[in-house]
């Protein structure tokens, strides 16, 4: 990790995750995510973002984390969708991951996280403590979680 690192940071329910910006493409909302018969729990369906098919996945089901219903009845996206770089991810296609909120891009110091307490999660590479507050972000590995 380099002297510092911009992150952009996002929840699901009430607990604060974080990325590293360079794995962004785009944040969207609004768009009507249709499902797709006998796909994982965690695959909410696809989109179509500016005639690219893209797989919207719920990260809260890998991580179990409860959120609540993140989509409407009709399928609307009533949260944001943060579309992934399918580049910096070594995909074919654009994966969307269905949020709660976004919150900011913020830079962290090279020596902010702390993987010291994570056990055997494939999902999170550390911790961000916000000494300021008591409070921290878990920080997501993005490769871990697509479809």
């Amino acid at each position: 990790m380099s002297d510092t690192t911009q992150v952009l940071t996002f929840t699901l329910g009430e607990d604060e995750y974080c990325i590293p910006i360079d794995y962004v493409a785009e944040i969207v909302g609004g768009d009507t995510v249709r499902s797709v018969p006998n796909t994982d729990t965690h695959v909410e369906g696809i989109t179509d973002l500016r005639g690219e098919t893209t797989t919207i996945v719920d990260p809260s089901e890998l991580l179990e984390v409860d959120t609540g219903e993140l989509l409407t009845d009709g399928g609307e996206a009533t949260e944001r969708i943060i579309v992934l770089d399918a580049d910096a991810l070594d995909t074919d296609s654009p994966v969307g991951w269905l949020v709660s909120e976004v919150r900011a891009v913020s830079e962290v110091a090279g020596d902010a996280l702390d993987s010291s307490s994570i056990t055997d999660s494939p999902y999170l590479r550390g911790f961000l403590k916000d000494d300021g507050n008591d409070s921290f972000t878990l920080w997501l590995d993005p490769h871990e979680l697509i479809a």
